[in-house]
């Protein structure tokens, strides 16, 4: 690849204005559609996450008991804990049942009441984070009914409903940046249609001396294609370079958030292969735009 690249043309872009102006260009294409596919793959894992830790798993929780005087009865909340626990542990497709302690309870609720607050006085229910075997059909409503039976302060939640509303978002959200790569891509190739008039009307003069001495559209085409392919590779590497610190920036700060719903959004070692290749992407995708516009606008003039 790198011995074509640096193979000498007859007609070549290199000299001419536009070439300065297509290495700039296509570099801050290429740094966009790495930065914006490096979005579309994270969104993608995301998903895939919440799908995964989410739907095989669900929540029941059990309010506390109050006596006559409004206050919480211990003794009663544990007995009733107790109760669905074992309940629970003896549904079909329950693979294991998890009783948060106060101080999970604890980490869960301090971005929402600071750290200031003592949890310990507040009627917060107790959490079960209830793990479910892979592919089994659970029935919530008998869940939900026998839970009332044994205590109406017990209740479940499958997460189906506000994972609904996530996902709808997250894909909402990918629709979006695929939008924006599609745009970025066709505004690129735009840009090496109208860059590639431009230098077929300064170099018609060589164009017609290598016809006059035998040469082909498919000839000069390939010539064209040749120059553009090395803009588009080393555009493609310099706009790669930029957007790597770019992505790496933006996952620190994500993570730094501290949301649990962002832990999803990473990029494997797949991801980071797909966008070290985007310079032969580029590579390809400038020679065959060349080439097909060298070769469609030659056919126009004869």
């Amino acid at each position: 690849m790198y011995r074509e690249l640096m193979r000498k043309n007859e007609i070549t872009v290199d000299d001419e204005d536009t070439s300065l102006f297509m290495y700039v260009l296509s570099s801050i294409y290429m740094y966009l559609f790495v930065v914006v596919l490096a979005m579309v793959m994270a969104i993608h894992s995301m998903v895939i996450n919440w799908e995964k830790d989410i739907t095989g798993s669900i929540t029941v929780q059990v309010l506390p008991v109050e006596d006559e005087n409004k206050k919480i009865d211990t003794d009663k909340t544990q007995l009733e804990i107790n109760k669905v626990l074992q309940y629970m542990e003896n549904v079909s497709g329950v693979k294991s049942v998890h009783v948060l302690d106060a101080k999970s309870i604890e980490k869960l609720m301090t971005p929402w009441l600071g750290n200031k607050v003592d949890i310990t006085s507040l009627p917060i229910p107790q959490l079960m984070d209830i793990q479910l075997d892979e592919d089994v059909e659970i029935n919530y409503d008998e869940i939900t009914r026998n839970l009332h039976k044994i205590t109406p302060n017990a209740s479940i939640d499958n997460h189906r409903l506000w994972l609904n509303r996530l996902l709808k978002f997250a894909n909402s959200l990918n629709s979006l940046a695929l939008a924006v790569l599609t745009m970025v891509i066709i505004i690129c190739a735009f840009s090496i249609y109208y860059s590639t008039h431009t230098s077929l009307g300064i170099n018609m003069n060589s164009i017609e001396i290598l016809h006059i001495i035998g040469a082909q559209d498919d000839y000069i085409a390939k010539q064209y294609a040749h120059s553009y392919a090395k803009i588009g590779f080393f555009s493609g590497v310099i706009g790669l370079m930029i957007a790597v610190p770019t992505i790496i920036l933006i996952s620190k700060y994500a993570i730094s958030t501290g949301s649990g719903l962002l832990n999803g959004a990473g990029l494997n070692e797949i991801n980071w292969i797909i966008m070290l290749f985007t310079p032969v992407f580029s590579l390809l995708f400038a020679r065959f735009t060349a080439y097909y516009t060298v070769r469609r606008s030659l056919e126009k003039m004869c």
